[in-house]
């Protein structure tokens, strides 16, 4: 067979051929094959999310904690994709985000980073890996950094200016340093124990609310890029949005943020039990998925599955015949 290969373009701005190949197939037929390798969706950047800010459009993020559920965030085309801590209670079975190893969490970095998307991908600096010194903060962010390319920007949880200077100035630092960082604030996981549980934040008191603002405006001067604002009163959600200069991120912070990220279990409903007030939950995986499995038990005990003709594979009458007969 002759393999006649024509050459059929040469885009102007780069300069090269496009060598498209034409194979008769065996039905006569032509086939067309480019030689180029089908191209990665391209990612977006801080300047893309840092765009749709600027315009007033709505920032998606969604978190993902593996392959599998970071290409169900990839394929649907959140802005940002969060590798958070929060796959320690969510995902791993850990009774808080406090108990995730450092090294169990980049394993998950790395998982999540492989599925392709254009999703921006941030990923959180979990406890223990920051609060020692800003050196080891360093050393680590820049260890997060370097896992994959695909790492934008790192999340960093923080304590109100009142009462948090050392994670402002290690954020200042960071950022010097040219890594990127999204400020947290408001409920932060990591610090629970300090704020006597999961509990909204900044609404008993003026000063509170005060300091919250505060806080989100030193964060912007040390150098972030965004903020994600958990927890805290739509009315001062809206308020540090209109003060700060970056884009806020809310989750249970109400429908005045620069935009919105929920875990993605909670999304899918994958687990059992309540989910929080601010949650909006659009499927339940949970019941389809033990619902499924148990259909499948059913099947295999009912000798349903596998079905002979659909799910079997065959040999040819001859061979098994002659095989028998060699056998016997």
């Amino acid at each position: 067979m002759i393999t006649i290969i024509r050459y059929v373009c040469k885009p102007k701005r780069f300069g090269s051929w496009c060598a498209v190949i034409n194979r008769p197939s065996v039905l006569g037929s032509v086939r067309q094959y480019s030689v180029h390798p089908v191209e990665k969706a391209v990612s977006k950047t801080i300047l893309d999310i840092q765009r749709k800010y600027t315009l007033k459009q709505p920032i998606t993020m969604c978190t993902a904690y593996d392959y599998i559920s970071a290409n169900w965030v990839q394929k649907s085309n959140s802005d940002m994709l969060l590798i958070g801590d929060s796959m320690a209670m969510t995902t791993l079975g850990y009774a808080s985000t406090t108990e995730l190893p450092f090294e169990e969490f980049k394993y998950h970095v790395k998982s999540v980073c492989r599925a392709n998307g254009s999703s921006l991908i941030v990923a959180d600096l979990p406890f223990g890996s920051f609060e020692a010194s800003h050196e080891q903060a360093i050393n680590n962010a820049i260890e997060i950094m370097k896992l994959t390319s695909k790492v934008t920007s790192v999340k960093i949880e923080s304590g109100t200016l009142k009462n948090d200077e050392y994670t402002i100035e290690l954020i200042g630092k960071l950022c010097s340093r040219g890594i990127p960082v999204i400020g947290h604030i408001g409920l932060t996981p990591q610090r629970s124990n300090t704020l006597g549980g999961f509990k909204v934040q900044a609404n008993k008191s003026i000063e509170d609310m005060q300091d919250l603002v505060n806080t989100a405006v030193a964060l912007e001067k040390a150098g972030c890029w965004s903020l994600l604002l958990e927890c805290i009163p739509a009315h001062l959600a809206g308020h540090i949005t209109k003060t700060v200069n970056i884009p806020t991120i809310g989750i249970g912070a109400g429908n005045q943020t620069s935009g919105q990220v929920l875990v993605v279990s909670d999304i899918l409903g994958m687990q059992d039990g309540r989910v929080p007030k601010f949650v909006n939950k659009y499927t339940n995986l949970n019941e389809t998925a033990i619902g499924s499995i148990f259909k499948y038990i059913s099947d295999v005990e009912s000798k349903v599955f596998p079905d002979a003709q659909k799910h079997s594979f065959s040999v040819k009458d001859h061979l098994w015949e002659q095989f028998i007969k060699d056998k016997i």
